[in-house]
């Protein structure tokens, strides 16, 4: 019998086992198998898996024409972390080949600012579980993020502050987060954020601001990072949809 392809978590487990699919034909030079191959080696409907395909493609994975068979983007194969993929920090440092690490440098409660009030749309006087924590990849600070998590009406007793930021929504009453909003940036290292990452004052440093939202559209949390040059790198991927007749 086939899953129900409406269930979020069989959605969610054939993107995964598509990208393995990709992989595998990527790493091949291959061209993906036809939807109706897919539903039966994945035990899926065929509207499950083209509407999973729609989403492959969306994201740059492949490219599928009428008629025709579906390529595959063997440039992905080279990108550890992509801008429009939600990716765990530990698990990117991994994948390139070096030993990860984590540390929480500090984590206190204050009142949001007016500031924040009015640009995560958070009632002013809320308060707010701020943490610092420091990434290191081989023992080497490598990324420095500052993690703001609203408390939803719930008292923060007993929080892990080493959990994830997105567990610690969760915990402190957030909804699911369903979506970040990122906002890459660049800018140069004062000399707190130089001592905490060992690296020269006025240091340029790639800077990623991210928004945690869930389905109601509230803000569960924020975040602001440092990365160090080089250290860690991130691609964005979009299909070229540029008419024929255009040189």
């Amino acid at each position: 019998m086939q899953r129900d392809s409406s269930h979020v978590s069989d959605k969610v487990s054939l993107d995964d086992r598509l990208r393995d699919v990709w992989r595998r034909a990527a790493e091949e030079g291959t061209s993906m198998p036809g939807e109706s191959t897919l539903a039966l080696d994945l035990e899926m409907s065929r509207p499950a898996v083209r509407e999973a395909l729609v989403r492959l493609e969306e994201r740059g994975y492949i490219r599928r024409r009428k008629g025709a068979d579906t390529v595959v983007n063997t440039s992905l194969l080279n990108i550890p972390a992509r801008f429009d993929r939600q990716v765990d920090k530990l698990e990117l440092i991994r994948s390139t080949g070096r030993d990860p690490g984590v540390e929480v440098l500090s984590h206190e409660i204050t009142p949001i600012t007016v500031d924040e009030a009015v640009e995560f749309e958070v009632a002013p006087g809320t308060p707010v579980l701020r943490l610092t924590k420091l990434w290191t990849a081989d023992g080497r600070p490598v990324m420095l993020a500052r993690d703001c998590v609203p408390l939803a009406g719930r008292r923060a007793v007993g929080y892990d502050p080493s959990e994830s930021i997105f567990s610690l929504a969760l915990s402190l009453g957030h909804e699911h987060i369903e979506w970040e909003v990122v906002w890459p940036g660049a800018d140069v290292l004062s000399e707190a954020d130089a001592r905490a990452l060992g690296r020269p004052e006025g240091e340029a440093v790639l800077t990623v601001e991210l928004t945690g939202v869930g389905r109601s559209g509230r803000t569960g949390y924020w975040s602001s990072e440092l990365h160090v040059k080089g250290a860690l790198r991130y691609a964005m991927v979009r299909s070229v949809k540029v008419d024929r007749g255009e040189r």
